[in-house]
């Protein structure tokens, strides 16, 4: 599948509408794609889920850490 077709896929099988990557332009097979989502989800669990709990309590505590 093409670049386009990546990011259409993620875009509708994540329920991530405005989804937007940097990706290389080239065919991409069945694995190769589902190991791109795989990064993703793993991304997002990592780095970006837990940032709610970082911020419980509002931002004033966190300014100027």
């Amino acid at each position: 599948m093409t670049k386009d077709e990546v990011i259409a896929r993620i875009r509708s099988e994540l329920k991530m509408p405005g989804f937007k990557a940097n990706i290389a332009d080239k065919d991409y097979s069945e694995a190769e794609y589902l190991k791109l989502k795989q990064d993703l989800l793993d991304y997002y669990r990592n780095y970006v889920g837990g940032i709610e709990a970082d911020f419980q309590g509002g931002l004033d505590g966190h300014i100027g850490r």
